[in-house]
């Protein structure tokens, strides 16, 4: 890499360029995977090599001689796919595949101030292929590639200029005596009548004695270069001169693809700002704290204003008070608002790196699947996107190891030789659904069981006792598994156990329907947002609480419901449904069946199961902003965070499947 002052400028703007690079191989990898499902769309190769030439002039103009190097090489295979000279192999996909890889590995190093990793087992790779089919190049002299960075870099900045650049090749007799002299006196000649943008070898390879019998000069002239043609040739030791307009392979594709002549010089167009500008998470994350507490202010002004209008003697004041509390509340939601969906990213940026995994995992399990994504455009708050991430591949891993068969063994079955496997998202109220879904061979209730009586986690009289839905849900604990070995893609018991708990920590749930050889749906629900949320506040003895509203189905008064005994379990009749009531505060004090002459029910939700949750009494329902507990506290039982009210007081947001 070649060495820089680590000036203000050149950190900010290799800042911009690896981030840039971050959403350009997102979107390579992707398109690959799409391009060898379907290896003719030219419109995929030409987005492809696009993305490698902005990947090569952002590295260029930075002096970043690796990825100028790979991405280049990447250029060269797509071009001759691109002109039909070379046809897209399974080996040339993984070759690519490679490529996007090292990209990623390149920039996570320089992203952390670390030495770049070598580019010479991807180069070598994408070199093999070349050798086996494709134009070489002229013998003596050097490739695109082969070209210094800085060298490229003054090339293409002349080009973007549109100066003619040329490149003058300078072959010499065989056994020149004193060969480096001869070519500075060449050099030093051509510099005189032109301007030179460099040489191979350089300068500084000459200077060295680091000559061959072939000197390339690449200059700029508006011309086509006879004089100095003459002037070269003048020298006894030159054996010939060709010299030709330069032009790199993209320019020559791009110019063809457009139908013109190559000698035209395109017109310098006004630059493109675009209508978007990079906003770093911990500003957004200050900003949404703010309006946070612009929130908690407008509902204690509200309360104030009606605290005046019910005194006569300031039923005026209160009237003003009450307007300006209600300008207040339009202008702060618009706000609120407006940083909730500065705040929010849609699922395809998670979900872009799916369909390469996907690829990769069937390939190394042996197996066949379509992967298909649906929902992607669906936006969700970053914090909520970060907490699935990992969560997603745990269960797409599961699908494709445990959950597909192998193709044998389906054809056996009267299924499809190819396995299925669909990811989708969508909005339900308010709420964001993901569901991961499978045509595999589903979860064996059974061998669950066996396998929890094995690793003695469960009795045998228990297992027995045990539920399909309870058989089901011990997946999810931790260091459980049913395989007996572990592979390099799954099979330690700790997927679906990180699964569950990153989903609890952004207060989502999880939900899993499966059916021995049809398959399984598992399916994520998750708040928009974690920083505000709707909450119903109810109190249980003295104590105020809060409940998400997308935890909350209905409410019901006590007085008109009749409370029956069912196993010793209380229970209530809702619309011909027999739904389990559980006291909130006996929830709190470990004896959740205890109730104590509760006024409410809330029914509830939690692991797909209707729960009746019964409170002292309720207070309302309330936008409530979101205030972490800290490390120590969060990691109680129930515990989602903590809110403060309008009039200042404290309360805690319940996670309800977590109490019950």
């Amino acid at each position: 890499m070649t060495k820089r002052s680590p000036s203000t400028e050149y950190t900010r703007d290799l800042e911009l360029l690896l981030t840039e690079v971050s959403e350009l191989l997102a979107a390579t990898e992707e398109n690959l995977v799409a391009l060898e499902k379907a290896p003719n769309d030219a419109s995929i190769i030409q987005e492809v090599f696009r993305v490698m030439h902005t990947v090569k002039g952002g590295a260029a103009t930075l002096g970043l001689k690796e990825a100028v190097e790979v991405s280049h090489s990447m250029e060269n295979l797509l071009d001759e796919v691109r002109s039909g000279t070379r046809s897209l192999t399974t080996p040339l996909m993984d070759a690519l595949f490679s490529v996007v890889d090292y990209l990623k590995e390149w920039r996570s190093a320089l992203s952390e101030r670390k030495d770049p990793p070598s580019p010479d087992a991807v180069l070598e790779t994408i070199h093999g292929l070349q050798d086996g089919g494709g134009a070489p190049e002229t013998a003596g002299t050097a490739s695109e590639t082969s070209l210094p960075g800085p060298l490229l870099q003054r090339i293409d900045s002349a080009l973007r200029e549109g100066r003619s650049v040329h490149r003058m090749v300078v072959s010499f007799q065989a056994d020149v005596p004193l060969l480096s002299v001869r070519c500075f006196q060449i050099l030093t000649l051509v510099e005189e009548a032109v301007e030179v943008l460099g040489s191979v070898p350089s300068v500084e390879e000459l200077e060295n004695d680091q000559v061959k019998d072939v000197l390339e000069i690449y200059l700029v002239s508006d011309d086509d270069g006879e004089d100095i043609k003459t002037v070269a040739r003048a020298n006894q030791d030159v054996r010939d001169v060709v010299i030709s307009k330069y032009q790199s392979r993209g320019q020559k594709s791009a110019e063809a693809a457009r139908g013109k002549d190559p000698g035209e010089t395109a017109a310098v167009k006004r630059s493109d700002l675009g209508k978007t500008v990079r906003v770093d998470v911990g500003l957004l994350d200050f900003l949404m704290n703010m309006v946070g507490e612009l929130v908690i202010d407008r509902t204690r002004l509200s309360q104030i204003a009606s605290q005046l209008m019910r005194e006569s003697e300031m039923s005026g004041i209160g009237n003003e008070v009450s307007g300006l509390a209600s300008h207040l509340q339009r202008t702060s939601t618009e706000l609120q608002e407006g940083i909730m969906q500065a705040r929010l990213l849609p699922l395809k940026s998670i979900f872009s790196k799916f369909p390469r995994m996907m690829r990769d995992l069937s390939q190394r399990c042996g197996k066949e699947v379509t992967f298909e994504v649906w929902g992607e455009s669906t936006e969700l708050d970053r914090t909520v996107l970060e907490a699935i991430d990992d969560p997603l591949i745990h269960i797409l891993r599961n699908a494709v190891d445990h959950g597909i068969e192998m193709p044998e063994d389906r054809i056996a079955k009267g299924k499809d030789r190819k396995g299925h496997v669909k990811l989708s998202a969508w909005h339900e109220e308010n709420q964001i659904l993901v569901r991961v879904e499978d045509d595999g061979a589903g979860v064996d209730a059974e061998m669950v069981k066996r396998s929890a009586v094995k690793k003695g986690v469960i009795t045998e009289e228990q297992a027995q006792k045990m539920s399909e839905k309870e058989a089901v849900a011990m997946i999810f604990l931790p260091g459980f598994s049913t395989v007996e070995v572990a592979t390099e893609v799954s099979g330690r018991g700790v997927g679906m156990d990180v699964a569950r708990t990153n989903l609890e920590r952004v207060n989502g749930q999880i939900e899993v329907k499966t059916k021995v050889g049809a398959g399984t749906q598992i399916t994520l629900r998750l708040p928009l947002t974690l920083a505000i949320m709707r909450a119903l506040l109810v109190k249980c003895g003295q104590n105020v609480f809060a409940i998400p509203t997308s935890s909350v189905e209905e409410v019901f008064s006590m007085g008109g419901l009749t409370v029956r005994s069912i196993q010793g379990k209380p229970a209530m009749n809702v619309r011909g449904r027999v739904v389990p009531l559980i006291s909130l505060e006996g929830a709190l004090n470990n004896s959740m069946w205890a109730l104590n002459g509760q006024k409410y029910a809330l029914l509830t939700r939690t692991n797909d199961q209707t729960l009746a949750l019964g409170v002292d009494d309720l207070i309302g329902e309330e936008e409530i902003v979101v205030k972490e507990m800290g490390r120590l506290l969060s990691r109680l039982k129930g515990i989602a965070g903590a809110t403060i009210l309008a009039q200042g007081d404290p309360a805690i947001i319940l996670d309800v499947t977590r109490v019950i």
